[in-house]
């Protein structure tokens, strides 16, 4: 979940999109990308883009709240929030014409610094000194902590981030989206500049960071800059994370009342990750169900009965907590008949064969969203360094593969994809106040 390009930190109820993480292969997309692993544990993919006069770096560092001492709920965002301000970096930020900017994800933490192309060596040493030697100071602490409060308030407050919240603490308890906006208030509230600092310092390591640049810079000598520049750092002892909680979760249902004019219905499961085998039918399966006009709940519930105002569907492929996620809003007095028509759907998705031609759209759909997502460079270094992290043996190369095999993806494949994700499922549902519509 991005913020500027992770694509968010989604505040996913408020943007309420489709956002698989997934990429279809672009012609030509890995034709002159680069990777190299570093002697400090550091990972660097490059890739050059000689249409743009810019260059992007992001540096994902495998940080997780799996992390999160016990009662420091919320330690990991207010620790990145003050990371990614590059409190201390104005002047050569300026001098650059670089922007910064950061974001969360379930796996990662993600800084991105871009800047003109010819000041990429300045972009990959700001990198490095932002990500791993900031200048965090006790005034910033407070503003970013009141900010990171709010955003919690503002979570809870709001009836789609709430559910949302709900469902995912349900799914994978104690880890809740995974993005900025995740976290305890009151366990935030009492955190000092130096849990911080020992966070930051515990975490943030070049042995568990990876790298990607694209750019209007000729590969390979952006590989010898972000080497030459990264090379130097040390590597440090990586902490275990805290356990995982029991694989099996039963179903159920999970009723909030909500004082709003919306209602909310929110069904996931525990997904795969991004280097699953099941992972493009499942993508498939989301596609089918849940995106764009055509298809099964937006027919159900948009174009035959007119119940809902919003459909969206989600799918998370992270090899911390994975999960697939179908969210609804609707009018307070709608929200059983929603519930029921939801359930009967992904009932359906997981016991019916889709046709030919249906099937044929979705794959069509999917891959052709996530080609047009791999026009900037901003995007294009985020999923290089995405797929090189969390796309299992094959790391980057994982992405060009996706598009073929979404393509050859049959029905019975998405059918067992759709089982094992919402067997068992968890469903919350938020009443709205009838009243105050």
């Amino acid at each position: 979940m991005r913020d500027t390009h992770g694509l968010p930190p989604v505040a996913l109820a408020a943007a309420l999109l489709l956002s698989f993480t997934l990429l279809a292969d672009l012609p030509g997309a890995a034709a002159d990308t680069r990777k190299q692993h570093l002697p400090n544990g550091l990972r660097v993919v490059v890739q050059d883009n000689t249409h743009t006069g810019t260059v992007v770096v992001s540096a994902l560092v495998r940080v997780t709240a799996l992390h999160e001492p016990r009662g420091t709920a919320g330690i990991r965002q207010l620790t990145h929030l003050l990371v990614s301000r590059g409190e201390g970096y104005d002047e050569r930020l300026r001098a650059a014409a670089a922007r910064i900017g950061g974001s969360m994800a379930p796996d990662y933490v993600e800084l991105t610094v871009s800047a003109p192309a010819e000041a990429l060596e300045e972009c990959v040493w700001l990198t490095r000194e932002i990500l791993f030697r900031p200048q965090m100071a006790g005034e910033a602490l407070e503003t970013v902590r009141a900010d990171l409060i709010r955003r919690l308030a503002a979570r809870d407050a709001t009836p789609a981030a709430l559910t949302i919240e709900r469902l995912y603490q349900a799914l994978y308890p104690g880890l809740g989206t995974g993005d900025v906006n995740a976290g305890d208030a009151t366990c935030v509230a009492a955190l000092t500049i130096d849990d911080v600092d020992r966070f930051h310092a515990r975490h943030y390591l070049p042995n568990v960071t990876t790298i990607g640049v694209s750019g209007g810079v000729e590969g390979r000598e952006a590989l010898e800059i972000v080497v030459r520049v990264m090379g130097g750092l040390l590597p440090g002892s990586m902490p275990p994370e805290a356990p995982l909680q029991p694989p099996e979760y039963p179903d159920g249902t999970v009723e909030l009342d909500g004082g709003g004019r919306t209602a909310v219905v929110a069904v996931g499961g525990r997904a795969v990750a991004l280097g699953a085998t099941q992972y493009p039918a499942m993508a498939v399966g989301m596609t089918l169900l849940g995106s764009g006009m055509d298809s099964r709940l937006y027919r159900a519930l948009r174009v035959e009965r007119a119940l809902a105002y919003t459909i969206a569907a989600e799918l998370t492929p992270s090899g911390t907590a994975p999960s697939g996620l179908v969210l609804v809003t609707c009018a307070p007095e709608r929200l059983q008949e929603v519930a029921e028509v939801t359930s009967d759907e992904i009932a359906r998705v997981t016991e019916e064969r889709a046709g030919a031609e249906e099937l044929q759209r979705a794959r069509r759909y999917l891959v052709g969203r996530y080609a047009l997502r791999r026009q900037r460079n901003e995007d294009v270094a985020h999923y290089l360094a995405v797929f090189e992290m969390l796309g299992g043996p094959q790391g980057y190369r994982r992405d060009a593969q996706l598009a073929g095999e979404i393509a050859a993806v049959d029905a019975e494949a998405v059918m067992q994809a759709m089982r094992a994700l919402f067997r068992p499922a968890v469903a919350v549902n938020l009443r709205g106040c009838v009243e105050a519509g």
